[in-house]
């Protein structure tokens, strides 16, 4: 193979991570890989919302950190830098470590990205979601701006247990933390008795991995899905005559909540369709977070026609408009964010919205 491509605005060559690292520190840049061979891996054909770029649980805020854009503004300016660990692939494709440098690399529109190549040796005893989490957060270990920390570490607890592979009672997760994840890489020992009780705590109080997402990774998604008309305005870009306006919000938020109500009222008469996502991570309250929206913009529609006919009767003139039944603004859908739930994961893999009604 080739050595060298050209890429990030210059030539990669791959002799430049040669004699960088021992086969030792290579391997241990996983849990449970041999290293085999620095590489390229093809991007050219991955989309920026495909699901294996964006794991549940080894991030806890996933990327509103927007760490993917600020690299992308690293590769324009500085090109790709020698000095970190490259992405790690399994010699099955698997991408391993480095989702973020690689969606920045497909932001940047690139086709090529320098890999890292490991075997991944199988161990019937552990849970394969959990040895993937393992293999995350190992991974991060070193890294100077990302590494492991403990809300990641405890995302990653809460998964586990969440999945089905750890039982929900304090010597398992102790077993997690300690064995699995190796968290004194990335915390103080005085740390894990806490990081034990806050991922116990947090499962008591019914709270799950919930895929954590940007808006930007929500339209990548809809612009492929098949529940989206054709005929619509995407946000942020300019409106035909006679096409509905798309907006897409994340609940709960007051701040968004007035945000989308504003933006429905300066596009009547035009139809307004809605998509919402979520950053709550208690799934018996998510739904709640979307009725709670609407509703906050069902009563603003109402309150308009109050204030006229309440203008009107101070005025002495008795009139009574009632909102129309036909409203120029409805929810499409919402994003299927739960990573466990077979329905969700059908819906991802269809790029399909679930019906506020059936969710």
């Amino acid at each position: 193979m080739n050595k060298t491509k050209k890429g990030f605005g210059q030539e990669l060559d791959l002799g430049n991570y040669e004699g960088r690292w021992s086969q030792e520190e290579c391997n241990n840049h996983t849990k449970r890989g041999v290293f085999v061979k620095f590489s390229y891996m093809y991007i050219g054909d991955l989309d920026y919302s495909d699901e294996q770029l964006h794991n549940a649980a080894i991030r806890a805020n996933g990327n509103k950190d927007r760490a993917d854009e600020k690299i992308k503004h690293s590769y324009s300016r500085v090109g790709w830098k020698y000095n970190d660990f490259p992405p790690i692939v399994g010699t099955d494709g698997k991408i391993r470590d480095g989702r973020t440098r690689i969606r920045a690399a497909i932001l940047a529109g690139e086709e090529w990205i320098p890999v890292a190549i490991f075997v991944f040796q199988e161990d019937e005893t552990v849970d394969d979601f959990v040895a993937n989490l393992s293999e995350g957060f190992v991974a991060n270990d070193g890294l100077v701006n990302r590494p492991t920390t403990f809300e990641d570490l405890s995302e990653g607890g809460v998964a586990a247990i969440k999945s089905g592979a750890i039982m929900h009672e304090k010597t398992a997760i102790y077993d997690l933390v300690y064995n699995e994840f190796e968290a004194e890489r990335f915390i103080s020992e005085k740390e894990i008795p806490n990081l034990v009780d806050d991922i116990f705590e947090r499962v008591v109080k019914g709270e799950d991995a919930v895929i954590q997402l940007e808006r930007k990774e929500v339209i990548a998604y809809l612009k492929k899905s098949p529940d989206i008309p054709n005929n619509v305005c995407w946000p942020d870009e300019p409106c035909l005559p006679g096409h509905a306006k798309l907006e897409i919000y994340s609940t709960p938020s007051n701040t968004n909540q007035a945000r989308l109500w504003s933006k429905i009222a300066r596009n009547i008469p035009e139809e307004t369709l809605i998509v919402f996502y979520t950053s709550c991570k208690v799934p018996s309250k998510i739904k709640k977070g979307y009725t709670d929206m609407l509703k906050y913009v069902d009563d603003r529609y109402d309150e308009c026609f109050d204030i006229v006919n309440k203008t009107y009767a101070a005025s002495g003139l008795a009139i009574n408009i009632q909102a129309p039944k036909d409203r120029k603004y409805r929810v499409l859908g919402v994003y299927p964010q739960l990573p466990f739930d077979d329905t969700h994961k059908t819906m991802r893999r269809l790029f399909k919205i679930i019906r506020l009604e059936d969710y």
